[in-house]
């Protein structure tokens, strides 16, 4: 699920079960009244900062914790890397996106979701019916190997 704005897009999604938000976001400079990067500054470059809502840590006051902070231009990188599909790379990125939709289905079908839960879901994200039968498959297999 993402949320564009002008200055900064974020992602949100779900790792092992765990939310995880991705905001990429403009350059900011420190606002001197409030002591904190809150101005967004077209010159500098933007960051990429990924929070999981659950991060290993000896505080525990509740809060959401990032894990890190990115240069903008590395992700630039993994795009034009992609797109160029350098040493393969397109072509194991792709498969590695549609694995885990693959496994975010699996999830849902194990946590005992309705067939029509998954097929809104799968709808909502545009994630291809055969995505669902894999992950129907992969949950078949599992059943087989277990007998």
């Amino acid at each position: 699920m993402a949320k564009i704005g002008e200055h900064k897009a974020e992602f949100h999604g779900k790792h092992f079960g765990k939310n995880v938000s991705v905001i990429i976001e403009k350059g900011k400079d420190k606002n001197p009244k409030t002591d904190k990067y809150d101005i967004y500054n077209e010159e500098k470059e933007g960051t990429v900062t990924v929070f999981f809502d659950e991060v290993k840590s000896f505080q525990s006051n509740g809060a959401t914790k990032y894990l890190a902070n990115i240069p903008i231009s590395l992700l630039s990188e993994v795009i034009d890397s992609k797109i160029a599909d350098e040493g393969g790379f397109g072509e194991m990125f792709d498969k590695c996106v549609a694995n885990g939709k693959v496994w975010e289905i699996v999830r849902m079908i194990r946590n005992g979701n309705s067939e029509k839960t998954i097929e809104c879901y799968a709808e909502d994200l545009n994630i291809p019916e055969a995505v669902i039968k894999k992950a129907y498959e992969v949950i078949e297999n599992a059943k087989s190997q277990e007998a």
